[in-house]
């Protein structure tokens, strides 16, 4: 009896251990889609979030909080739900998947292993100033606390190249996220394309190590930028309020495009700028006027940001709401502003982006 019985106990387990499937209780992120076939378009899964359980698939989403879940089957390398065709496998490695979905996208999925979970650090985050480096490449970041237009999970961002020192026209969204322990620190550039960090370990209070899920060989990192001394930043409050600062010369005028983005509240004439006629007051009730000639074709409030290296206009919602504060003293300004302007000439509609440096004397 013992003979029969323990082959039978083999052949028992051997079956109920082929019904588990190998990617049971496991989780990942997906970070990269591509049509099938390629002149199909885009089949945009980016952001999107699985977990496999040995008879359901869970869906998430890392910017909102949609989800739902289905009854799993996998035969082969074929992924059923509720008994539908959903996706095919096309390659399993350690950390990575990737997916063949309906038949229309090939979707790369990282995998979001416990082994990565560290302890999370949320005080880190309330500072707002940050510098992003990939190698060699920098961009600052203001990852403020506005929400991104009508997303409640998602914060609005705004960036700026420190290769040209120059703002970036676009508002984008930032939010951090724990997926199984892992800490992600998930933003868009340009609104259009996904970036997505796993972060790897907090050094001290000012910096943080990130991998990129999509360039995992890239050396990145987020760094403090520091803040001034409150003593310093009302010195410079000081010299700045309560004068009317006329242009006194166009230092530079870069045209970086064109568009009809609504990323700027209001348009400054261009003729304006090359006129000489702008002029600028910060009040000391931290109220401010941009004026074209006598008119004020702009207000609201103001700050200095705690760096020292910008004023902020209206609680920095939109890039041109952060002036760059290039050179401060006791009769001169040198400032640089990102803003969209309205040509002269017709332009089909569309208005002209430009960065200037201009100085301003009392």
């Amino acid at each position: 009896m013992k003979k029969i019985l323990l082959p039978l106990l083999i052949i028992g387990f051997i079956l109920v251990s082929c019904k588990n499937n190998s990617l049971s209780d496991s989780y990942w992120l997906a970070v990269k889609s591509f049509p099938i076939p390629p002149e199909t378009g885009n089949s945009v899964y980016d952001g999107m979030t699985i977990h496999f359980t040995n008879d359901q698939l869970f869906f998430g989403d890392v910017y909102d909080k949609r989800s739902g879940n289905y009854n799993l089957r996998i035969n082969d390398k074929k992924i059923f739900l509720n008994d539908t065709l959903w996706a095919v496998n096309f390659a399993e490695y350690q950390d990575s998947l990737i997916l063949d979905v309906r038949e229309n996208a090939r979707v790369k999925f990282i995998k979001l292993d416990k082994k990565y979970s560290i302890e999370e650090k949320p005080e880190m985050w309330k500072h707002k100033n940050w510098i992003l480096s990939y190698n060699d490449y920098q961009r600052e970041l203001y990852l403020t606390d506005s929400l991104f237009f009508d997303e409640p999970d998602s914060k609005l961002c705004i960036q700026k190249d420190l290769q040209d020192n120059q703002f970036i026209s676009t508002i984008d969204k930032w939010k951090t996220v724990n997926i199984n322990g892992n800490q992600l620190f998930i933003k868009t550039f340009h609104q259009m394309d996904n970036e997505f960090y796993r972060i790897k370990n907090y050094v001290g209070d000012s910096i943080i190590e990130l991998q990129s899920l999509q360039f995992p060989n890239v050396k990145t990192d987020l760094r403090k930028r520091q803040n001034i001394s409150e003593s310093k930043r009302q010195e410079i409050i000081s010299q700045i309020q309560n004068h009317v600062w006329k242009m006194d010369r166009i230092l530079s005028l870069d045209t970086l495009g064109q568009g009809s983005r609504d990323w700027d509240s209001s348009l400054i004439k261009l003729e304006s700028l090359k006129d000489k006629k702008l002029s600028f007051k910060f009040s000391k009730d931290s109220t401010y006027n941009i004026y074209e000639s006598d008119i004020s074709v702009r207000n609201g409030n103001w700050k200095v940001s705690q760096t020292g290296n910008e004023i902020i206009l209206n609680n920095g919602i939109n890039p041109s709401d952060y002036v760059d504060l290039i050179n401060v003293n006791a009769d001169s300004l040198v400032i640089g502003s990102l803003r969209r302007f309205e040509p002269k000439e017709d332009n089909y509609g569309m208005d002209v982006e430009m960065y200037f440096k201009i100085k301003l004397t009392k």
